[in-house]
């Protein structure tokens, strides 16, 4: 259920004009949530003594990652996608709203570096703990990416889309 800020005619902010889009990013949400989630059970799985298991675990957790990823960004960016409709409805927030887009391209470029990181042709302890400081940076990156977007989406709309989603 949808939780709406009734609106004061003097305030900045609009309400949403699609009330789906809201619910799109909602659920945009709750799933990179969970792939983000499994990411990180898989980085904290064992790994002495079963680099080849803990590997293969953090890379098919990352392709969830990467797939989720990828449709949040094609359907945040296309053209008249979510950014677009919010810049539209509050010019003032084009700026953060390029922040977000540029942040889609260094995130992506991150996660097609570490997915090739996984793959080294030899197998250690020292390289399972590099890999997991690396998998954990991605995973602030990402948490303090969907923070900005749940705060631009409230300072267009006055609409909490969820800390938990």
């Amino acid at each position: 259920m949808a939780r709406y800020r009734r609106f004061d005619l003097t305030t900045e902010s609009a309400p949403p004009s699609n009330p789906d889009a809201i619910e799109s990013v909602r659920l945009r949400r709750a799933g990179l949530k969970s792939a983000l989630s499994g990411l990180e059970i898989a980085i904290a799985a064992p790994a002495p003594g079963r680099l080849d298991e803990w590997a293969a675990g953090v890379r098919e957790a990352l392709a969830v990652v990467q797939d989720v990823w990828t449709r949040h960004v094609v359907e945040t960016e296309a053209p008249g996608a979510f950014l677009d409709e919010l810049v539209e409805a509050e010019p003032r927030l084009a700026k953060p709203s390029q922040r977000l887009r540029e942040e889609h391209s260094q995130i992506s470029s991150v996660l097609v570096e570490v997915d090739d990181a996984l793959s080294p042709p030899e197998l250690d302890d020292e390289w399972a703990e590099r890999m997991r400081g690396l998998l954990t940076s991605v995973l602030v990156a990402l948490a303090r990416h969907r923070q900005r977007g749940a705060d631009l989406v409230y300072e267009a709309y006055a609409v909490d889309i969820g800390g938990g989603f």
